[in-house]
């Protein structure tokens, strides 16, 4: 898959180039003083949907990984970045010892594409960097690298997702603000869901007409997930105007934390398990929202490293 992945990118880049001959550029130069770039076609961009939370420890990167499983098990390709940038864990959740991440990739010494490692249950990871404080707060260079990275992961997969780490620092809103659809993952406790709403009141402030879906994870009984889903979704329509999607609800079961230490995930090894067949129902009303978990048509404009480029602005 990954090799596939880096012959398409290379089969792209040998087809660009302007319209324009030598003598034409060379005059346009002369009175203009630049070329102009030829207009770019429609091209196919994967279906980009990022986890998020507001706070830590509601069980995001666990969501993200079974889902990329499970799209990976119905024979798409999917791709996981681990954008909690300095703090990634999803590479202990899949299997994996990667020797570089995102680090690697931002400092210039390697390609993103090169970043791809396939894991022991199917997905594809791009690994977050661990403990490394710079990773926090990245220079515009650096995030337009960033951007132009992840168009060329969307270039190559059906689908691509950002696990975002927790809260609202620059770099996690600037990865909401270009995903196609966002995956908010609460719990039904009161500081998860303080927190939840602020994470789409900040989203909402920066773009019209976000997608916003919820899951309620680790659920006491049956039916609190809704409940909780009720209560943020009345809060976010009143204040900000965002009308939100329930996904489902995930039971509480010790065996997603500490008891799983050092195993795959959840849907690999016990795949009859009720928390197993809640995450199938949460994709399944997921592909309900966003339509097919397939690329789509996109242009220069609307495109994921164009949105990278224009929603960066707000970090100024």
């Amino acid at each position: 898959m990954v090799r596939w992945a880096t012959r398409r990118r290379r089969q792209t880049d040998s087809g660009s180039g302007s319209a324009l001959g030598p003598q034409a550029r060379g005059i346009f130069d002369r009175l203009f003083g630049s070329t102009p770039e030829p207009p770019r076609a429609p091209r196919l961009e994967a279906l980009s949907l990022a986890i998020v939370s507001g706070k830590g420890g509601t069980g995001k990167s666990f969501l993200a990984t079974n889902l990329a499983v499970l799209m990976h098990q119905a024979l798409r390709r999917v791709a996981i970045v681990d954008c909690d940038f300095g703090l990634a864990c999803d590479h202990l959740l899949l299997g994996l010892s990667p020797k570089l991440t995102l680090q690697d990739f931002v400092s210039g010494r390697v390609g993103m594409l090169d970043l791809c490692v396939e894991s022991p249950p199917g997905p594809v990871l791009v690994p977050g960097a661990q403990g490394v404080r710079r990773m926090a707060s990245l220079s515009d260079a650096e995030l337009q690298r960033l951007g132009a990275g992840f168009a060329e992961l969307a270039a190559a997969y059906d689908v691509l997702i950002l696990d975002v780490g927790a809260g609202i620092s620059p770099q996690n809103v600037l990865t909401m603000l270009c995903a196609d659809h966002l995956v908010m993952v609460t719990e039904p406790e009161i500081a998860a869901l303080t927190d939840a709403y602020a994470v789409i009141k900040c989203i909402a402030q920066l773009r019209e007409r976000v997608a916003v879906s919820v899951v309620v994870n680790r659920v006491a009984s049956p039916g609190m997930g809704e409940a909780t889903y009720q209560k943020l979704a009345e809060v976010a329509q009143r204040y900000s105007g965002v009308s939100l999607t329930y996904l489902g609800e995930v039971a509480f079961d010790p065996k997603v934390t500490q008891r799983r230490l050092g195993q795959l995930p959840l849907v690999v090894t016990e795949p009859q398990d009720p928390i197993s067949e809640a995450v199938r129902a949460v994709l399944r009303n997921l592909e309900g929202v966003t339509g097919p978990l397939a690329p789509r048509h996109v242009d220069a404009e609307t495109g994921l490293e164009a949105r990278f480029r224009r929603h960066r602005l707000f970090l100024t």
